[in-house]
């Protein structure tokens, strides 16, 4: 999957990355240079690999993409990002993205579009009226030039770094746009079990929780990655068997469950004191769907 990210320089397109797959914080991303020509970000995702072009925005390098598209070719997904913050510049990024369209209609490519209204949030002062009205502005903008590509927009902020995530999950879920009902399914699961679960894939991106904390931006917490690595190997390597089963016990006698699926899939589970007999059901129903889940992705990624 070629995810393509543009914008014009300093619109805020490394810092959506680096917070989001990296776990920086928003102050961290203060010290970023800006994007040389491209940079190519790879990252796994339920058991396929994520290429993340990142393109640099300066006028110098805006000029060699259109001079030689082919840096384009076999996108699927495009997010335009658009700076709130910078509404004089709204009209630049309008000329740059209509080029880019053009290129795609040259070459009869049609990728997904993703916009992004980014910077939606008043640090640095910036007032909230001032905001909205921009938001109003580049919406009537730019979903009338995307508009033949039936765009989702979202307004974000490196300052939301849990909406970031579940923005970025989305966009990657998009190639299984099948498997989406799945994932709402359990999301409306974990709001009645009575116990902490995450669901992520083998390699830690954080499919859905209901655990506070656990997240750095689209990962999981490093020690939640390294205990599924640790028996994702056994499971290859002592069971030999593309599913398993994990259970331990904490020293205060709780539960942990670790079930992985098909070799795509993590479901950890922590049954507290109040775990009833209707958790349990509503969790064996939630674990049959994950498997199912699993299957379906396994068998979306033979047909590729």
């Amino acid at each position: 999957m070629k995810i393509s990210l543009i914008g014009l320089g300093g619109c805020g397109k490394t810092s959506l990355y680096s917070v989001t797959f990296k776990g920086s914080s928003a102050q961290e991303t203060k010290r970023l240079a800006p994007t040389i020509m491209y940079e190519v970000r790879r990252h796994p995702f339920l058991g396929l690999e994520m290429s993340l072009f990142d393109f640099g925005g300066q006028d110098q390098y805006r000029e060699g993409y259109v001079a030689k598209p082919e840096v384009f070719n076999e996108t699927d997904v495009l997010i335009p990002v658009v700076d709130l913050h910078d509404p004089d510049a709204f009209g630049k990024a309008k000329e740059y993205f209509q080029q880019i369209l053009d290129l795609f209609r040259k070459n009869y490519q049609k990728p997904k579009v993703f916009l992004f209204f980014h910077k939606y949030d008043t640090e640095d002062g910036y007032q909230r009226e001032y905001l909205d009205s921009n938001v109003a502005s580049a919406k009537a903008m730019f979903l009338e030039l995307f508009k033949e590509y039936n765009p989702q927009w979202s307004l974000t902020s490196i300052y939301e770094q849990e909406k970031l995530a579940r923005v970025f999950r989305d966009i990657l879920m998009s190639n299984y746009a099948t498997l989406k009902g799945h994932i709402e399914k359990a999301e409306n699961q974990l709001k009645q079990i009575k116990g902490k679960i995450i669901i992520s894939d083998i390699s830690g991106n954080v499919i859905v929780h209901n655990v506070e904390g656990i997240t750095s931006g689209l990962q999981l917490r490093g020690d939640f990655r390294e205990y599924i690595e640790a028996c994702n190997t056994l499971r290859e390597n002592y069971f030999m068997s593309d599913s398993a089963k994990f259970v331990a016990m904490t020293a205060d006698k709780k539960e942990i469950e670790l079930h992985i699926f098909k070799y795509i899939l993590a479901v950890m589970i922590l049954k507290g004191k109040d775990f009833d007999a209707k958790s349990m059901e509503l969790l064996r129903v939630l674990l049959q769907d994950m498997e199912l889940f699993a299957d379906l992705v396994v068998s979306a990624h033979a047909e590729e």
